[in-house]
């Protein structure tokens, strides 16, 4: 299991010559492997183009040079997988002017608490203040006026519970998590997030429509493009913090619970099917469910959590207490069968968890209690022995 640790550096002349050196390796190794092909007809495999590439001059670590390598042929393995479904679909072919700079264990040293990043022998190392603990690798990017170091550390993850505790995730555009237990409905409030994006889109349009107006890459045009970045980062950001604090307290509640195994519904495809309004729409191909399952996922294996993924296939419509199936509304499901009332997503939450124990066919005659709600807030953590009531509320 990797974590990473990003730390924002100010653009030095150091670092511009780093990842310009960066973009001409791998710019080399696009045209060689490219021009190969073109005239022996085969993929050159990285073994060689490492080998090849160990006889050029570059203002590098050797395997920094090697990493540029590795990232070419990533790239080619995704287009190898793609093409199985796609065949139009072509190799990469950019050659940039920058490109980012990865440095490998051999290439990292601690010394004075201060990271040491080796740029190859008799060559000015890059130093930074996070020499704690030695990463896994450290890779260095550009984004829009700064360098940003991501430092990769391997962490152990503890051992798989064997409590048997499973908790079912039915995941929505408006509630991002409602999970059930087997005994209680946590719906985690997700209307606030919601609201974010909502602002984000009224910005874009906003500064779209005044850099209509004005003649492209002008001196007011440009001044509008990063303003208009700038304030979609800070958004961006916002966005991503929800989501870390709604995630973690998800996993925290799932560890108050002794859970072992979460079950996720499996999603794919969804919006291949959506044929609603032009603003129905736009709300769920805004919906980043992915974006939430992937960091469900890593904080639960770091909490010895078990993660899968079923089929949620009609689990929104089908009444857990007699199993007639209908289709809802609005938010509240009601039966006309049996009378039966509860919320949407509660309901969708239920039938995952029937699935996953076997009761699918043998609907539940018990009534449920009424939905614990967690509303989001900045100050929404892990439940710990400060914050156990924090932002709970029935």
């Amino acid at each position: 299991m990797y974590l990473t640790q990003t730390l924002k550096h100010k653009k030095t002349e150091q670092l511009d010559k780093l990842a310009r050196e960066s973009g001409r390796c791998y710019s080399k190794v696009v045209s060689f492997v490219r021009k190969t092909h073109k005239k022996k007809d085969f993929w050159i495999s990285k073994n060689a183009i490492q080998k090849y590439m160990r006889h050029r001059e570059y203002q590098l670590h050797s395997q920094s040079v090697q990493a540029c390598a590795d990232s070419y042929f990533d790239a080619l393995k995704a287009y190898f997988e793609v093409r199985k479904s796609d065949p139009e679909a072509k190799p990469p072919k950019r050659t940039p002017k920058y490109f980012k700079v990865r440095w490998k264990s051999n290439a990292i040293r601690i010394k004075d608490n201060k990271l040491i990043l080796s740029n190859g022998k008799n060559r000015d190392p890059v130093i930074l203040d996070n020499g704690q603990e030695k990463p896994k690798y450290v890779e260095m990017h550009f984004k829009r006026g700064y360098y940003y170091f991501a430092f990769v550390y391997k962490v152990d993850t503890p051992e798989k519970q064997n409590t048997g505790a499973t908790v079912a995730v039915d995941m929505g555009e408006i509630h991002p998590i409602v999970s059930f237990d087997g005994k209680r409905i946590t719906i985690y409030n997700g209307r606030f997030v919601r609201s974010i994006k909502r602002y984000r889109e009224k910005i874009k349009t906003d500064f779209q429509s005044k850099m209509d107006t004005c003649k492209k890459r002008s001196r007011k045009w440009y001044r509008l493009l990063k303003a208009k970045r700038r304030t979609l980062d800070k958004l961006d950001a916002q966005l991503n913090d929800a989501e870390h604090k709604i995630t973690s307290r998800f996993i925290s509640d799932c560890q108050r619970a002794k859970a072992d195994t979460i079950v996720i519904g499996d999603l794919k495809g969804i919006r291949e099917s959506m044929k609603f309004s032009k603003k129905s729409n736009q709300k769920l191909h805004q919906w980043a469910f992915s974006r939430i399952a992937d960091k469900m996922c890593y904080k639960a294996e770091l909490a010895g959590i078990q993660v899968v993924s079923e089929s949620e296939a009609y689990t929104s419509q089908t009444c857990p207490k007699c199993g007639h199936r209908k289709k809802p509304k609005n938010r509240n499901y009601h039966c006309p069968k049996c009378d039966f009332k509860y919320h949407r997503d509660g309901v969708g939450a239920i039938n995952l968890w029937d699935k996953v124990s076997g009761l699918i066919n043998n609907p539940v005659s018990w009534d449920i209690g009424s939905p614990l709600g967690v509303r989001f807030n900045w100050h929404l953590s892990r439940l710990d022995l400060k914050s156990r009531k924090l932002a709970i509320s029935r």
